[in-house]
């Protein structure tokens, strides 16, 4: 009879979340705030519905104790890792023993693996996650012209991902002006075809118009562009998770335009999150 891998759950507790046990791996998210982050409960159901018995933390941590924190989670032996989201994806950098050439490139880190020695290695999976959302929600970007309004650190991320697919064109619209002539500069070096613009364009030349900022997290936060001047058959694509329908979400609909919930984005990102933290198949970190 072969032996079950060390922490995957039987097939009787497959869809049922036991009791937190002592070998229960840990993971979690960083954040400030974190009420809004949606990963904790997505990956713990993606864990119970694959008999992986791992949990997932949400972690509340100010930008002034980032560092001691991340000191603590090196001694952590039974924690595969962790995500990154605001306002941390680029002050974690520095604090992390090694980096992927994708958070060298974009600046940002938001997917961190403890290596059994307390190392912290950085990658980073907004651009992946955010092009599988596009795919499932069958949203094509080759040829087409796409608008993202914010280049911080997931906006980045999405920016290189979004000229691997063959764009037309890209726009970029940031406030901070030197974030945006760095990004602006390295993709049209990275990808001289494509036509890359800064700041928003002409609306209706608009086909795909992504918000990459935090605009939307909160009710009194202004639109971060208007869905009301775009083509009606623009696609409107949020990242924002929480709330599930943000006021921009909400005009586009009420327009009959097609809309892409931050979901989707997050929902792309769960299998590279496990496979990462080497929970995929129920192996130890």
């Amino acid at each position: 009879m072969q032996s079950m891998p060390e922490n995957v759950l039987p097939p009787r507790l497959a869809n049922v979340r036991p009791p937190i046990q002592g070998a229960t791996i840990l993971a979690g998210t960083i954040a400030d705030p974190v009420a809004h982050v949606r990963a904790p409960e997505s990956m713990g159901t993606w864990f119970t519905e694959r008999g992986i018995d791992a949990v997932w933390l949400p972690f509340h941590v100010r930008p002034e104790g980032l560092a001691v924190f991340l000191e603590g989670l090196r001694a952590l032996n039974n924690l595969a890792g962790f995500t990154v989201t605001m306002p941390h994806k680029q002050a974690i950098i520095p604090l992390l023993d090694e980096v992927s050439p994708r958070v060298g490139r974009c600046g940002a880190a938001n997917l961190i693996r403890r290596e059994g020695d307390g190392r912290l290695v950085g990658d980073i999976a907004d651009g992946t996650g955010f092009i599988a959302g596009l795919r499932a929600s069958k949203v094509p970007l080759a040829g087409r012209t796409v608008a993202l309004a914010g280049a911080g650190g997931a906006g980045m991320a999405i920016a290189w991902a979004i000229a691997e697919q063959n764009p037309a064109a890209i726009a970029i619209a940031e406030i901070d002006r030197r974030s945006l002539d760095r990004l602006a500069a390295n993709v049209v070096s990275a990808f001289p075809r494509i036509e890359v613009s800064r700041g928003w364009p002409d609306p209706h030349s608009i086909d795909v118009a992504v918000n990459a900022t935090p605009c939307g997290l909160r009710a009194a936060d202004p639109l971060p562009f208007d869905p009301g001047d775009l083509r009606r058959d623009a696609t409107v694509v949020e990242i924002i998770m929480k709330p599930s329908v943000t006021p921009l979400m909400a005009k586009a609909a009420r327009l009959g335009m097609k809309v892409v919930p931050g979901q989707r984005m997050l929902d792309g990102q769960l299998g590279i999150y496990a496979e990462y933290l080497g929970l995929g198949g129920g192996r130890r970190p």
